[in-house]
């Protein structure tokens, strides 16, 4: 084990022994009921007292008891360094929901849930089979049609997150900080495809006769799952202006990567006479005795940042509507973009993942 390794993996488990226990005082045991003390009188679209809010501290404005977000995402992924253009990215949804609470003595949580659906990028055209039709309404035209797809960047990413937070005395302009130190899991699976048509002709004497094509459709799946578990420190500094809270989030992070692939190789053949013309039925198709399965696993460790600036327009008395900016950054440690057909990329487990994006959604009293 590398030092760099170790000393990331005392990180993390210092990470959970702060943020993992539940907490304790002199006083003994909170119970669950004073964080949740958040009562709105069900007021939740009560207009803003603009004058009652102005009058009002730093921390008197500032939150106590729960809270809950939800932003929509719209998220750049950087591509693989297996692909050629490996500077760009692709653009995709996602969903992104936050929530904890803040008790009396300025002590809370916070949690988050990630969500990012996508991107699906891939460069795919028509193959015409040896024995398709030219007339595209014919009934049986797409059996004559292989799609050929090359995956240019196809993946999924999921995070959870649980933070302690301290609320320290405001600055002399109403700018409220936050440290907060927490376990953040994250998950990112990553799904190349490769597709390959070939025809032999003629072939050799062989089972169906003599004078026989072999059109061939190699279909090669992988699938890279790389399962993060990792500690964080971070803050929040938030600042309110008459309506509008304006708020920056930055935590850096670092964990453990445990890795794994799955490999399918799907091979279908068919076989036609020398003499084949548009339209005419192969001797024997679809032999899929050449699908195969195999996979392997493997262990990397990561670091990174997670940034948001964001700004919310108090609406009514207990929601909020806002938008932001966020940056998701892994340096090093993910396995993803690999193929085999293509020869010579397996073994790249150790790349970086560049997620930026734009947030906008809703906040009850955040």
């Amino acid at each position: 084990m590398s030092v760099l390794q170790r000393t990331i993996r005392m990180f993390v488990m210092a990470a959970m022994a702060v943020a993992g226990p539940v907490a304790f005082s002199q006083n003994g045991y909170h119970p669950s009921a004073v964080p949740m003390n958040f009562d709105p009188d069900w007021q939740f679209f009560a207009p803003v007292q603009l004058q009652d809010m102005e009058d009002l501290s730093a921390r008197q404005r500032a939150n106590k008891g729960f809270y809950a977000t939800y932003d929509r995402v719209h998220t750049g992924v950087s591509r693989s360094d297996t692909e050629a253009a490996s500077n760009e990215m692709d653009f995709t949804w996602g969903n992104r929901f936050d929530f904890g609470w803040m008790k009396e003595d300025d002590k809370g949580w916070m949690f988050s849930i990630m969500n990012i659906t996508g991107p699906n990028a891939y460069n795919i055209y028509e193959q015409n089979r040896v024995n398709a039709f030219i007339d595209e309404t014919d009934a049986d035209f797409e059996d004559r049609i292989y799609e050929i797809a090359d995956s240019l960047n196809v993946g999924n990413y999921a995070s959870f997150e649980a933070n302690k937070v301290w609320r320290l005395e405001p600055y002399r302009y109403g700018g409220i900080l936050e440290p907060m130190i927490g376990i953040r899991y994250a998950h990112f699976r990553d799904s190349a495809r490769n597709d390959t048509y070939d025809v032999d002709f003629p072939l050799p004497p062989n089972e169906f006769g003599t004078d026989l094509a072999a059109e061939t459709l190699l279909r090669e799946y992988v699938t890279t799952n790389n399962h993060m578990v990792l500690g964080q420190i971070g803050f929040r500094y938030t600042k309110q202006v008459r309506r509008w809270t304006f708020s920056n989030d930055a935590k850096v992070f670092a964990g453990h990567v445990f890795q794994s692939q799955g490999t399918i190789n799907e091979s279908i053949t068919s076989y036609f006479t020398t003499d084949i013309a548009a339209g005419d039925d192969p001797v024997q198709q679809n032999d899929r005795t050449g699908t195969t399965y195999s996979g392997r696993s493997n262990q990397e460790s990561t670091l990174g940042f997670d940034l948001r600036v964001e700004g919310a327009y108090k609406a009514t008395k207990y929601l909020d509507v806002r938008a932001g900016f966020q940056m998701l950054y892994y340096g090093r440690g993910i396995w993803r973009g690999a193929t085999v057909t293509s020869g010579g990329n397996q073994d790249l487990n150790d790349q970086h993942l560049i997620m930026p994006g734009f947030t906008f959604g809703v906040a009850l009293n955040r």
